[in-house]
């Protein structure tokens, strides 16, 4: 059993993420940590994310809200064009684009009262050596929370965090994934800070050369036959449009998983090939190369100077994840016969 803090910016797969922690036999999921990131602002973050769990049945796991802004930021109108972008998709979805991102209704259950950051800190520093975090947005929390409090680092038992590329190329500029991009500060003070870490680019979630890790409307169908519990209900309402938008406008085989590929990490790395631990940095110059993932490997005249704490995945088993993903999601409507 891992014990996990799952920190999101509640995406379309953070939203499988939540409720893939929540039911897993293999995770405890001590909490969730909200970050300003793709969904818009902290409050439909951390508002999607109480949805989400209350549709679970799982009121019980705690809610924090966290980093309503990055710690430097950019342009406005960079910042925004990830969270705007479907108005790129309206000529060619229509209406059917209401499911995507919509505004969450005001939740039942209300977030904690601790920040994030003093949540995160709480819990690791309560249980050292027992905590995996997961990040599958923004580092912002993960940042703040280590320039806080020295001790986290080896507080931590290890962290997955997704975020950057390597072979395939960027969803922001050709050099920068959305996650590192948006807070490349807090990318690099996370990277820099000694943990045992796995990486999760895009190489191994958004390329067709991982397409047997995507959800389709196959995956859609098997959910639907495994019961009629809100939340495979819910999958089923929400979820074509995403697999659709991804076909046709990213050129991919169905919807990354990308977040729920991080999630399975924590309780078992051998669904993914990696590196050897590496020294991981982020760019933080310029425009186009701002946010890009460097890894130190082979040899250099200018050393490294940051730790080799980072295995990076190069290759994953899609078929043997996605089942374990859909075995985890159908246990919905037995957990909920048996509450």
């Amino acid at each position: 059993m891992e014990n996990i803090i799952l920190d999101v910016d509640s995406a379309g797969d953070d939203i499988l993420a939540v409720l893939f922690a929540a039911i897993s036999s293999s995770i405890k999921l001590e909490g969730v940590t909200t970050v300003c990131g793709a969904a818009g602002p902290i409050e439909q973050v951390t508002n999607v994310v109480l949805n989400t769990l209350a549709l679970a049945g799982r009121q019980d796991i705690p809610v924090a809200a966290g980093a309503w802004r990055p710690i430097v930021g950019k342009a406005k109108a960079d910042m925004e064009a990830p969270v705007h972008f479907e108005k790129q998709l309206v000529a060619r979805f229509g209406e059917r684009l209401k499911k995507f991102n919509p505004p969450a209704p005001a939740p039942l259950i209300r977030p904690i009262e601790q920040h994030a950051v003093d949540f995160i800190l709480a819990k690791a520093l309560g249980s050292p050596g027992e905590i995996t975090l997961v990040a599958t947005g923004p580092m912002t929390n993960l940042a703040m929370a280590f320039l806080q409090e020295p001790r986290l680092g080896q507080a931590l038992k290890r962290m997955v965090l997704l975020g950057g590329n390597f072979v395939t190329s960027g969803n922001i500029t050709p050099l920068s994934e959305y996650n590192v991009w948006a807070d490349p500060e807090a990318a690099r003070i996370v990277l820099n800070s000694g943990v045992e870490t796995i990486l999760v680019p895009l190489d191994v979630c958004e390329d067709n050369r991982a397409a047997a890790s995507m959800l389709t409307r196959d995956d859609l169908a098997d959910l639907a036959a495994a019961g009629d519990h809100p939340v495979l209900a819910m999958i089923q309402d929400t979820f074509p449009i995403y697999i659709d938008i991804w076909r046709e406008f990213f050129d991919l085989v169905g919807f990354p998983m990308d977040d729920i590929i991080a999630v399975a990490l924590a309780f078992d790395p051998t669904l993914c090939t990696m590196t050897e631990p590496l020294f991981v940095d982020i760019v933080l110059d310029g425009r186009i190369a701002r946010g890009q993932t460097v890894a130190y490997r082979g040899r250099q005249l200018l050393p490294a100077d940051g730790p080799k704490t980072t295995q990076i995945c190069t290759d994953i088993d899609g078929r043997r994840f996605m089942r374990i993903f859909k075995e985890s999601i159908s246990r919905y409507p037995t957990s909920a016969a048996s509450d």
